[in-house]
């Protein structure tokens, strides 16, 4: 099924990952030009993505806006000024591609976070490009309020929200200004959560009606620059722009 681009009048871009197709980053966002305007850089495995060479990453924006995924195994038990070492060189790798955000999961430790932005802030970066995401483990509130006490942005994460039965802080006046970025999949299938409640990355026509009702929600009361479609094969990649482009239209967020 090829992809197309859903040109709807959405006030923020539509993105996908560079992991659609099993290929390098270059073939994804060289395809990807052609469906949506932005592209995140999972650079998700700390060793792996610090050896990529030209062969690997886009060397040219192909009309694309970036932004990056940083690595979930950061070794913050070294330290923030050691996660910030081994990022720094990501940083250098995609430069050329002038990334406008940088998508992290904050570490347990919250020392290491703040020692991290430290550094970040001493190289010349503005925290504010530093979007911290709700995860299975720190749930919305909690990542907002680190978020405004240290200067960073919010990337609210529709799945592990949804996932843990988290809650959204809707009436904390500081979310819609923090929140720049939305991720949007669906964590379960038709079968509902499994044990344990881990989930995957499903297209959005998976969402159950809670769901979709807090998705429709998100996209009516907050202003991210960016709604990424967090799913990693190209039919549900066309599958979740069109359930997108028909809520954003209902959210009115196109009004």
């Amino acid at each position: 099924m090829p992809l197309q681009n859903y040109n709807t009048q959405f006030p923020g871009r539509r993105a996908a990952p560079s992991y659609v197709w099993p290929e390098t980053a270059l073939v994804n966002c060289r395809r990807l030009a052609r469906s949506v305007p932005e592209v995140g850089l999972y650079l998700l495995e700390t060793h792996a993505c610090r050896a990529y060479g030209p062969k690997d990453l886009p060397q040219k924006t192909y009309g694309l806006t970036y932004h990056l995924h940083l690595p979930l195994d950061l070794p913050w038990q070294l330290g923030g000024e050691t996660a910030f070492s081994l990022v720094e060189d990501l940083l250098v790798l995609t430069a050329h591609l002038q990334p406008w955000g940088f998508v992290l999961h904050p570490p347990a430790q919250r020392r290491a976070l703040e020692d991290f932005l430290a550094a970040w802030t001493a190289s010349g970066r503005d925290a504010a490009a530093v979007l911290l995401a709700n995860t299975e483990q720190d749930a919305p509130a909690e990542v907002l309020t680190l978020a405004r006490e240290l200067g960073c942005g919010l990337c609210l994460d529709l799945g592990h929200l949804l996932a843990m039965d988290h809650a959204l802080p809707m009436d904390d006046p500081f979310l819609p200004q923090a929140c720049r970025m939305l991720h949007v999949y669906s964590p379960f299938g038709a079968e509902g959560p499994p044990p344990g409640r881990s989930h995957s990355h499903r297209p959005l026509a998976c969402l159950s009606p809670a769901g979709r009702d807090m998705l429709l929600w998100m996209l009516a009361h907050l202003h991210p620059e960016t709604v990424v479609m967090e799913v990693f094969a190209p039919a549900h990649l066309v599958e979740t722009l069109a359930v997108f482009t028909a809520l954003a239209a209902s959210a009115g967020a196109g009004a």
